[in-house]
């Protein structure tokens, strides 16, 4: 089945209905992450040693750089989700203005009848193309906000906070520059462990303790947000693969297909779009096909 999907830019990152049709690689993110299963197959992710089944009651929620998968539990067609990728300035913002933490103290997020609301509002206003950014931008900070309030409930507050502003080692941040100023060249862990001084013992170590991923899955994490920048921005998808190091435009296809859950010439057809493509691939009233 061929995936079609909406997708929302606001201030506070983006917004993404997609059908996923295959399973995704464990990956993580720059961004914090939430995901509503909205319906089709039934579906899982791991966050670590925790298992979150979605349902109509159950969502995911993803704090940046955290490592997570998802697993299609059946063959019964594709798994339709909407997922908000929230930067990370925008939510240190909302957090100073609210004066408290914005941090998933647990993957497990509970859907009650306030986000179950806050999530069918901005899908109608997605895929009507009846609201402006603006007004989609404030649906989401209240979706989010309810998410998160939803997650934290119950949790231990102490947790949460200790979560917050942790200073990473120097070396790990010279690491994680060095990736993103060396991303379209072919290199190894070892190597990069290498550059900072570390052995690959303790290269590993730091990226599990302050991190809490490995750094295979933060190196596959600053390719994936490159090509999705460089696809994003019109790149012919055989050059953004070749400059990327893929051997060829299958294999770098096939990786952005296993960490996004989409192929990139949906990404590039939705992002360049001048209205959101329908869930369905259905053209609304008025729309040509």
């Amino acid at each position: 089945m061929q995936e079609a999907y909406a997708l929302h830019e606001g201030a506070f990152g983006t917004a993404i209905v997609l059908e996923a049709s295959a399973n995704l690689v464990s990956h993580a993110h720059s961004e914090t992450q939430l995901a509503l299963w909205l319906g089709g197959a039934r579906a899982c992710a791991h966050v670590g040693t925790e298992t979150v089944p979605y349902s109509e009651s159950v969502a995911l929620g993803v704090n940046a750089f955290e490592a997570h998968d998802m697993v299609r539990l059946d063959d019964s067609g594709s798994s339709l989700f909407i997922v908000f990728m929230i930067k990370k300035d925008w939510l240190d913002e909302l957090s100073q203005a609210k004066e408290r933490s914005f941090r998933f103290p647990s993957p497990r997020v509970p859907i009650g009848d306030a986000l179950r609301r806050s999530c069918w509002r901005v899908l109608d206003l997605m895929i009507s193309a009846g609201g402006g950014r603006e007004q989609i931008d404030n649906e989401v900070e209240r979706l989010l906000e309810a998410a998160i309030a939803a997650s934290t409930t119950g949790g231990d507050a102490t947790a949460v906070a200790s979560g917050i502003g942790v200073t990473l080692d120097h070396r790990l941040r010279a690491a994680i520059a060095h990736m993103r100023a060396h991303v379209s060249e072919k290199t190894t862990i070892d190597e990069i462990a290498a550059k900072v001084g570390l052995s690959r013992a303790h290269f590993f170590a730091l990226f599990r303790d302050q991190l809490h991923t490995t750094p295979q899955v933060f190196w596959s994490g600053v390719r994936v947000e490159e090509a999705m920048r460089r696809v994003s921005e019109g790149g012919e998808l055989t050059d953004v693969a070749l400059d990327l190091g893929f051997s060829a435009p299958g294999n770098f296809s096939r990786f952005f297909k296993e960490h996004t859950g989409i192929s990139p010439s949906i990404f590039k057809r939705a992002t360049r779009a001048p209205s959101p493509v329908t869930v369905t691939g259905i053209p609304r009233e008025g729309q040509s096909s």
